[in-house]
């Protein structure tokens, strides 16, 4: 059986089985399967397959068995949100049984379980599931929190396969955090007492060194260039600026930053027949050659964030704090001072990659504009 879920959280969870909805006395019924659209906070996705990621943004389309009828309802569900959206109703907020007719929901629902039973059945199954099931789970929960921004209250909503190389992206209805001005950053605020941001140190480069099978040097990286590569001739901005006009550039030549970095390692990954990249996590990203390198270290990045995010999400569960949301190459906590045991526990999670330490930095503030180094 796939479950498929109402999950709107304090408000309508219930799940959908046997043409009926239930919302209560259905554990059973979860702890018996372990197939789902999509996650939910009645779900334990340690456990748990989720099929929306089969279809990477795709339409269930191609595996309905009436596309007309499919269509139908879908456009008919698309009408009621749209509906909800002038009315100004917050649909993150309300129970699906508000707003649309239940007659229309159960068939919408029918209609989608004789699409998911095609669509397992069709074994697709993406060799990059386990980091899209980390990104979906981590970026669902994140969803649920709602934050101050400015005169309004709002959401982070993401979209996991927005960006080509699997970064996240946001949607329309989203607060911007991947996009804030300077300006606009003191207008987000926490639930509880912090934002506490955990920042990797130059992390692409830490990445490349990792590709390349290189130690991690633990002080900040542009430093050790700065004194390491450069005989500190350069400043911190200088030997920055000189490393990235270098590394994207595949015809530039830098034979003091060749000493230590490899910028062909991307040439294991990359496939010339195909014009293909093989990310370590298994995702494949269709690219010509010069854009190569830069895709596989902006991906595997990502993903790095991204998992050590969920991890952290794991720890913080049941207690006070939470992830709030993501930017790349770091993850900011909506943070309690009652979890501050957790700090160091929680640095170290962020740290530890599947290719060893990367140095990261925190941060503290009231909100996401004012925020202080915190030193360890």
């Amino acid at each position: 059986m796939i479950i498929q879920t109402l999950d709107i959280k304090d408000n309508c969870t219930g799940i959908f089985h046997k043409s009926s909805f239930l919302f209560d006395n259905f554990d059973e019924i979860v702890e018996s399967s372990n197939l789902a659209w999509k996650h939910s906070p009645v779900l334990d996705d340690k456990k748990c397959e989720y099929l929306f990621l089969y279809l990477k943004g795709e339409d269930l389309s191609p595996y309905a068995l009436d596309p007309e009828m499919y269509e139908e309802y879908k456009l008919k569900m698309e009408s009621h949100a749209k509906a909800a959206r002038t009315a100004q109703i917050e649909l993150h907020d309300l129970c699906f049984f508000d707003i649309i007719p239940e007659n229309q929901l159960l068939r919408w629902f029918s209609i989608r379980r004789q699409c998911l039973n095609r669509l397992y059945q069709a074994d697709i199954k993406p060799t990059d599931y386990e980091i899209l099931h980390k990104a979906h789970v981590l970026t669902t929960e994140i969803s649920h929190n709602k934050f101050r921004f400015g005169e309004k209250v709002g959401r982070v909503r993401y979209n996991i396969f927005g960006s080509a190389t699997g970064r996240l992206t946001t949607f329309r209805d989203s607060i911007p955090v991947l996009t804030l001005k300077k300006e606009q950053r003191s207008e987000l605020t926490p639930n509880n007492d912090m934002f506490l941001d955990l920042d990797i140190n130059a992390a692409e480069l830490r990445t490349l060194l990792a590709l390349s099978g290189q130690e991690q040097p633990d002080i900040d990286l542009h430093e050790w260039n700065t004194s390491e590569l450069f005989n500190s001739s350069l400043s911190r901005s200088e030997a920055k600026q000189r490393m990235f006009a270098w590394l994207y550039n595949p015809v530039a030549i830098d034979e003091s930053l060749e000493q230590c970095y490899n910028r062909e390692i991307f040439r294991d990954f990359f496939s010339v027949a195909d014009q293909l990249v093989t990310t370590p996590y298994g995702r494949k990203l269709y690219v010509e050659e010069k854009k190569a390198q830069n895709y596989l270290l902006q991906s595997t990045t990502s993903d790095i964030v991204i998992e050590n995010a969920y991890k952290i999400m794991k720890l913080l569960e049941n207690r006070k704090s939470s992830v709030a949301f993501t930017l790349h190459d770091s993850v900011v906590l909506d943070f309690a001072k009652e979890d501050r045991d957790l700090v160091r526990e929680i640095k170290n999670i962020f740290e530890t990659t599947r290719y060893g330490q990367f140095l990261s930095t925190i941060q503290i503030g009231k909100n996401f504009g004012e925020m202080k180094e915190l030193k360890f």
